[in-house]
């Protein structure tokens, strides 16, 4: 649920507003990246305490956050600040299928690893 109503929307405006809309509006900007860098530090707490969101098994809920982090050179946090959430991104873009399904629009296109 944290992703469909926290990570997803939220992440998205501060793309909106930070990546393809910078300077458009100030408040905007401000208000997306606090709240990103807050999703990343809640994150970053969460895998502190477990291997993956859900606990010890890769879930749909890691497939469905791991996509929005993927895009972490766009939020200007800076990913490698967040031990824990840097590990967990590393190990699910490891993984064959994710790879796979990175490249399924873009057979070019290449994960950034913090």
């Amino acid at each position: 649920m944290a992703q469909m109503a926290i990570v997803g929307p939220m992440i998205g405006q501060h793309h909106q507003f930070h990546y393809y809309h910078q300077g458009k509006s100030e408040w905007g900007e401000e208000r997306y990246f606090k709240i990103t860098r807050k999703i990343y530090e809640d994150l970053e707490a969460r895998l502190a305490r477990s291997k993956f969101l859900a606990n010890d098994k890769y879930s749909i809920a890691d497939i469905a956050t791991w996509s929005w982090i993927a895009r972490h050179k766009r939020h200007d946090i800076g990913l490698n600040n967040f031990e824990s959430l840097s590990r967990w991104f590393v190990e699910i873009a490891e993984r064959p299928a994710v790879v796979k399904g990175f490249k399924a629009l873009n057979k070019d296109a290449e994960i950034d690893f913090p």
